[in-house]
């Protein structure tokens, strides 16, 4: 289990992603959906997104599995206002962003990737 003392490092990925100007939010989570840190916008309640993103890669997770495709690796969410991501961070955490409507999805995808492999190494020491 994570400890929930945060590691030091992950204001410096959340900080980098919300250099993006698509980018609203970010929070890294652990995957029985408590939150670990989050730069999230002020009327965005923390404790909820960290329940919905684990809820829903909980569910892709065992999705992909009985559907035979294989380890899950993301799960992105289109809404008329915006796009969530949630990536795994390591083996007890996700990383997860959330994006204007008009975000430049590659460049979203490879910096939310980007960093939650930086955010698994840190964890790993966590």
């Amino acid at each position: 289990m994570l400890d929930l003392r945060v590691a030091p490092d992950l204001d410096v990925i959340l900080a980098g992603l919300a250099r993006l100007s698509e980018v609203l939010g970010s929070a890294v989570a652990r995957r029985d959906g408590v939150m670990i840190q989050q730069d999230l916008p002020e009327k965005t309640d923390p404790r909820k997104v960290a329940a919905i993103a684990a809820t829903m890669v909980g569910t892709a997770e065992v999705a992909t599995k009985e559907l035979g495709l294989g380890r899950f690796q993301k799960i992105m969410v289109y809404g008329s206002e915006g796009t969530m991501v949630a990536v795994g961070a390591g083996e007890e955490a996700l990383l997860l962003a959330l994006a204007r409507g008009e975000a430049n999805v590659g460049l979203l995808l490879l910096a939310v990737e980007r960093g939650a492999r930086s955010a698994s190494d840190s964890l790993k020491g966590a």
